[in-house]
């Protein structure tokens, strides 16, 4: 796992998962990784090319 920062300075953290698709990122135990996730503290979609 790796902590990265939304937009806004909230961390997030990141787990990198190798799956038969490739590399996928999960930010959320359990989460399902089609699930898009967003920032508790902005609410902004997270997207991994716009963490810090």
């Amino acid at each position: 796992m790796q902590q990265r920062f939304c937009e806004c300075g909230h961390p997030v953290m990141v787990a990198y998962v190798i799956t038969k698709k490739g590399i996928r990122h999960l930010y959320q135990p359990r989460a399902k990784m089609t699930k898009l996730m967003r920032c508790p503290n902005c609410g902004k979609p997270i997207n991994i090319n716009d963490l810090l």
